[in-house]
């Protein structure tokens, strides 16, 4: 790969992290900031950041969910990148701290879906895992608008269990479009 091609996709993802910490911050009230106690090392290329939460380092891992069109087919794809990067980091060893993988989409709007995609959840597979916590993150143009704080990302929690479910900002019936 090139280094200008190289260099863009850094920047995008530089970009869609600013905007999966800030759903973060916003929705699931993560207080993030730059420092940690200890030291956290950063291998080259995993995971994508270490943020400060609650003052120790939080990995952040990202990857986009593609090609889905309902909850179970936005489940499977889920369980299979999670258990995919999961294996990858454990053969690694790159789980010294906890590591939260955030997985983003366009597709489906995760409010419309979110019950059903709870039903089809076997949540003991997610927590298996060998991440701290597993995100979805909805950059879908049905509920979400980019750098609008009025209408921040929508998250769906699959790991840890006492977290599982959908979290909005706002409230439950906020319309689409204002």
């Amino acid at each position: 790969m090139s280094y200008d091609k190289e260099l863009g996709k850094r920047e995008v993802e530089i970009d869609i992290l600013a905007r999966v910490l800030d759903a973060f911050s916003t929705v699931a009230g993560w207080n993030l900031t730059d420092d940690w106690d200890g030291k956290a090392e950063q291998i080259e290329g995993s995971p994508d950041a270490i943020v400060g939460r609650e003052g120790k380092p939080l990995g952040v891992e990202l990857t986009e969910i593609c090609d889905v069109d309902d909850a179970e087919s936005y489940v499977a794809e889920a369980y299979r990148l999670a258990e995919k990067k999961s294996a990858s980091y454990s053969r690694r060893g790159l789980f010294k701290f906890p590591i939260a993988l955030a997985m983003y989409s366009d597709s489906v709007p995760l409010f419309d879906i979110w019950r059903s995609l709870a039903e089809a959840v076997y949540q003991g597979d997610f927590e298996e895992l060998g991440f701290a916590e597993i995100w979805a993150v909805d950059f879908s143009d049905g509920y979400y608008s980019p750098r609008d704080p009025r209408r921040p990302a929508d998250l769906f929690c699959f790991k840890p269990a006492p977290l599982f479910g959908i979290y909005r900002a706002g409230a439950q019936d906020r319309k689409p479009f204002g």
